[in-house]
């Protein structure tokens, strides 16, 4: 089935046609603009590994800002050059259409596509928002029934083996350090795999239900990992209005599960979850999807921890 074009879509097209422009008239590199090879990474969970694997010989490159929306990426033309120029760009398949359509339209090499590393989880519209047969209703949630759901991060082990294939590629091309890489990504590992072990724990401490409502769909592989069940208010897009009938099965799903909080996040717009809580009368509060880092002092693994604790509270 066919789908006309979103105004997202459209946007990271013309972005992309622009940058190509320019893109044909520049010779190719590799480093960033203090003369390192450059990284370019459209979430910070990306941007957490390389930094740890490559640290000071890597000019680091973040596309998105903080507390925005990473799927709603628009690049610059800047950026796009940036893409292009790179010694490596991290992909998660379809969280960024502007990153995919720039990736696809120079046909780059430079890129490292997280899927040929690590199995992505499907986004599959009936295990999130338990659909009927038959279709999708009236809030367009059919269109996040096809593809990979691409908040991968959400796992740390998966986490740990980008870090290790990061490694890998850059000590191709720095080969001089090529064994401190590789060092600094067994160190991530063992972090990476003791935190999880961390988590594991925790979650297993929760007897009985483990169901919590988010804003969208973002926490499929936290869920998958630790044995949680996540029912999302929209899809892996947060742009994926609710429908009015998706709305009371939500208030069903609170009253059946005896959910005590619905989770909104900072890069999609709490108004729903928070409406919702309202309606049913339990508490709204906040999870950290990690798209981009919100606070200098909080890493990926004090947020992790953080999520976890949250998530803990609206179960005691």
């Amino acid at each position: 089935m066919s789908f006309a074009p979103s105004r997202r879509h459209l946007l990271a097209l013309l972005g992309a046609a622009s940058g190509a422009a320019v893109l044909a008239a520049c010779g190719e590199g590799g480093s960033g603009s203090d003369g390192k090879p450059a990284v370019v990474a459209a979430c910070y969970p990306m941007e957490y590994l390389a930094t740890r694997v490559a640290g000071d010989h890597v000019d680091m490159i973040q596309l998105a800002t903080p507390g925005a929306d990473a799927h709603g990426l628009e690049l610059s033309v800047k950026q796009t050059l940036e893409i292009q120029k790179a010694a490596l760009v991290l992909r998660i398949p379809g969280l960024s259409t502007a990153l995919d359509d720039a990736i696809a339209s120079e046909g780059t090499d430079n890129v490292l596509d997280v899927s040929s590393v690590v199995t992505l989880l499907a986004s599959s519209g009936e295990d999130e928002h338990e659909h009927e047969e038959g279709g999708s209703d009236d809030g367009g949630e059919e269109h996040d029934l096809a593809g990979d759901d691409p908040h991968l991060w959400h796992d740390p082990q998966r986490m740990a083996d980008i870090g290790d294939a990061i490694a890998k590629r850059l000590g191709e091309q720095l080969p001089d350090v090529a064994d401190e890489l590789t060092a600094n990504a067994t160190s991530l590992r063992t972090d990476l795999e003791a935190l999880d072990a961390e988590l594991a724990e925790d979650f297993s401490s929760v007897s009985g239900n483990r169901t919590f409502i988010t804003s969208h769909t973002a926490f499929a592989y936290l869920a998958d990992r630790y044995d949680l069940h996540q029912v999302g208010i929209s899809g892996v897009d947060p742009e994926t209005e609710p429908s009015p009938q998706r709305l009371l099965q939500l208030e069903q799903v609170v009253k059946d599960e005896e959910v005590t909080t619905i989770f909104f996040e900072t890069t999609a717009s709490p108004k729903v979850a928070q409406t919702l809580a309202e309606n049913v009368g339990v508490t709204a509060a906040e999870l950290d999807n990690l798209e981009t880092q919100l606070d200098e002092d909080q890493d990926y693994p004090a947020v992790m921890r953080s999520n976890a604790k949250a998530l803990m509270a609206s179960w005691s």
